[in-house]
């Protein structure tokens, strides 16, 4: 876990400084938003519920790291959610693409977790984003599919709220 955390965090230290050497150069490449966002997710790609930093690295392509935490009585997890996305109109107004994967730590009583062979699950996002140009408040609404060895959820959903900059 601790190693997924330290390579998750070293991937978007040298992101977050090639987006910004490369903002300059990416203006007016089909991308005319900001490229930062912060948000809460729920249900979504980090299960119940996650926090999330989210950049464009280079004009649409984007990339994502997240944390979450589902516990009570029994449960106690903790969810990494790692994307990559594309976002696809203009002027605030996107349909989000992306992929990527789930790492999942933590005790549980839930079957789908306890018969999986992996704490890995594969996840995608086709999601309606609306985040002003020159930053602010967005959200986006949309399909999370879930997948692992022998499980498929395609109607999984999730709603975000956030600010972007």
């Amino acid at each position: 876990m601790k190693n997924l955390l330290l390579i998750a965090f070293v991937l978007f230290t040298i992101s977050s400084t090639y987006a910004q050497k490369a903002k300059t150069s990416e203006e007016g490449k089909g991308y005319d938003g900001s490229k930062n966002t912060v948000y809460v997710e729920l249900l979504g790609n980090g299960l119940l519920g996650s926090f999330n930093y989210d950049v464009r690295l280079a004009g649409k392509l984007g990339a994502r790291v997240g944390v979450g935490f589902v516990g009570d009585s029994n449960d106690n997890l903790i969810t990494v959610p790692v994307m990559a996305n594309i976002l696809l109109g203009k002027n605030g107004r996107y349909f989000e693409i992306g992929a990527g994967a789930t790492y999942i730590s933590g005790t549980t009583t839930n079957e789908i977790f306890e018969d999986s062979d992996s704490n890995v699950f594969g996840t995608l996002s086709f999601m309606y984003r609306s985040q002003p140009v020159d930053g602010g408040f967005m959200w986006k609404i949309g399909l999370t599919p879930l997948f692992t060895k022998g499980f498929f959820f395609p109607y999984y959903g999730g709603v975000s709220l956030g600010y972007a900059w």
